[in-house]
């Protein structure tokens, strides 16, 4: 009987080929949102919609503010930063951002555990740069194709599409608030349209670019 050629002694299980799709899927689903927490894109988007007078301030101290949330949210920390004497946020509001920051961090743990497995799983299929390719290929099509669909419904029904975003991640409720919450002024729905969307943008552009090269690499 022949022996099995070297080619076929060296494929990885199939197990692994699922690892690496589905933690470059991850990836590629949570890098571009998470990075739109960087306080430069934020303070961009602020300054678009008027945070500073609906607040009775400057964008610098709007700026600071924003910052000690930020990190706050990957912290876990009190939400107690202010312009003046006091917190900006009340007790109800600063929960709200507690349970955002639980999300996120979450979401960060997830974002390092897919990069470490996709690091594994790539080195044990190093020997088939093809298998690879076609891999990327499929998850690059899944996450753009479910991008696509989710950027279309918040651009034409935003509001639905981001209160059930609420009710599905917070379903404790408390994340409904008044025209005079400062949490709304300083986060205004207008920064949330323009973040879902640049979001969505950066999930089907970094989907294509994993296709691309999954593709050149599949005809290597």
């Amino acid at each position: 009987m022949a022996a099995p050629s070297a080619g076929r002694q060296r494929r990885a299980p199939a197990l692994v080929g699922w690892l690496l799709a589905l933690s470059l899927g991850l990836i590629v689903a949570l890098a571009g949102p998470l990075l739109l927490f960087d306080p430069w894109f934020v303070s961009f988007e602020q300054g678009r919609n008027e945070v500073p007078a609906r607040l009775g301030t400057t964008q610098v101290e709007v700026d600071a503010v924003t910052a000690g949330i930020l990190r706050d949210l990957f912290t876990n920390g009190t939400f107690e930063e202010g312009l003046g004497a006091g917190p900006l946020l009340t007790d109800e509001e600063r929960s709200h951002m507690r349970d955002v920051g639980g999300l996120v961090r979450v979401l960060g743990g997830l974002l390092a555990a897919a990069l470490l497995a996709a690091a594994v799983a790539a080195i044990a299929l190093r020997r088939e740069p093809r298998r690879i390719g076609r891999l990327m290929v499929v998850a690059g099509a899944v996450i753009g194709g479910v991008a696509i669909v989710l950027a279309a419904l918040f651009a034409v029904a935003f509001d639905r599409a981001f209160l059930a975003f609420h009710e599905l991640f917070f379903p404790q409720g408390n994340f409904l608030f008044g025209p005079d919450s400062n949490l709304i002024r300083l986060f205004p729905e207008g920064f949330w349209f323009e973040a879902s969307l640049a979001a969505g943008v950066a999930i089907i552009g970094s989907a294509l670019i994993l296709s691309l090269v999954g593709w050149r690499l599949s005809r290597s």
